[in-house]
């Protein structure tokens, strides 16, 4: 991505007057605001979102002998993540503003959204690659429907905590591929439930499997293997803190290029997998082969 400052000579070949439309790069919308469960923090409270989970204590049996000197104590974990900022500084020159035809200059702003929506949707998947392994294909290996409903039974019916509410699968377009040929062969030792085949061809996929509502997420990196790296996890399980408000704030250079405006688009957030008293419990890693299909 080119860095520096906007000025004629960048966008020459927009010059021309004859510039009838333009378009910006299509940038796939982020899925983190429909399966994270969203924090905001209030002014004056501190840097920092904090919970405090109190753990388990147990009843004991008794009879009318006992005398009862076992008090139970009351312990907890304290977790926190402190939002951080980030940001992104346009600059564009006067006589860029004068000469490039404004259905050029017209899409500026909407493209710097689009980064910053882009890097705050990049930093929740990065997450994923510290979510548990236990029902991740691994690398080179195709995702399975088995692979899913693993990682949901877990999430759900694990010993530590059981998760509360929704459950999401969010994946790259290519993983659900291998899972969307699976089930449409009929290849596999389970039984498809009644409709999802037909809900496959009417929606694209973007259904729910083992009561894991599916996300497709294109902003998912594709490795060098190839392999890409999704999840499934609880919306409980990914807590999004959001600090300060998003903000937009102009500043005018009179000396820069003969005169320019600067924007600069400010965010501040963080996301953390939330834990139950310590444990990872309620989210999973799917790593799997995410070659690009040809049939």
């Amino acid at each position: 991505m080119a860095v520096g400052l906007t000025t004629t000579g960048t966008l020459s070949s927009a010059a021309p007057s004859i510039i009838a439309d333009a378009r910006i790069v299509r940038e796939f919308d982020g899925v983190w605001q429909r399966t994270c469960e969203m924090k905001k923090l209030s002014k004056g409270t501190g840097l920092a979102w904090q919970e405090f989970t109190l753990q388990q204590i147990e009843g004991a049996d008794i009879t009318e002998q006992t005398i009862n000197e076992n008090p139970q104590q009351y312990t907890g974990v304290l977790q926190s993540s402190i939002p951080q900022m980030s940001q992104i500084m346009i600059e564009v020159t006067d006589r860029t503003m004068e000469k490039i035809a404004s259905v050029v200059t017209s899409k500026f702003g909407s493209l710097a959204g689009n980064a910053m929506k882009r890097k705050k949707d990049e930093d929740y998947l990065t997450l994923f690659s510290g979510f548990r392994t236990t029902a991740s294909p691994g690398t080179g290996q195709p995702l399975s429907f088995g692979h899913i409903t693993a990682a949901v039974a877990n999430a759900i019916s694990n010993v530590t905590e059981g998760a509360e509410g929704e459950i999401v699968a969010v994946l790259h377009g290519f993983q659900v591929k291998d899972v969307q040929d699976e089930i449409l062969s009929g290849i596999g030792t389970y039984t498809v439930p009644t409709g999802m085949t037909e809900d496959f061809f009417k929606r694209g996929f973007s259904g729910t499997i083992a009561n894991a509502n599916v996300y497709i997420d294109n902003n998912i990196t594709i490795t060098s293997t190839p392999d890409a790296f999704g999840a499934v996890h609880a919306r409980m399980g990914v807590i999004a803190v959001q600090g300060a408000a998003l903000k937009t704030e102009m500043r005018r250079m009179p000396d820069h290029g003969g005169g320019s405006d600067q924007m600069f688009i400010t965010d501040d957030y963080s996301f953390v997998e939330r834990t139950s008293a310590g444990t990872q419990a309620w989210c999973y890693l799917i790593r799997s082969d995410a070659t690009a299909p040809t049939s």
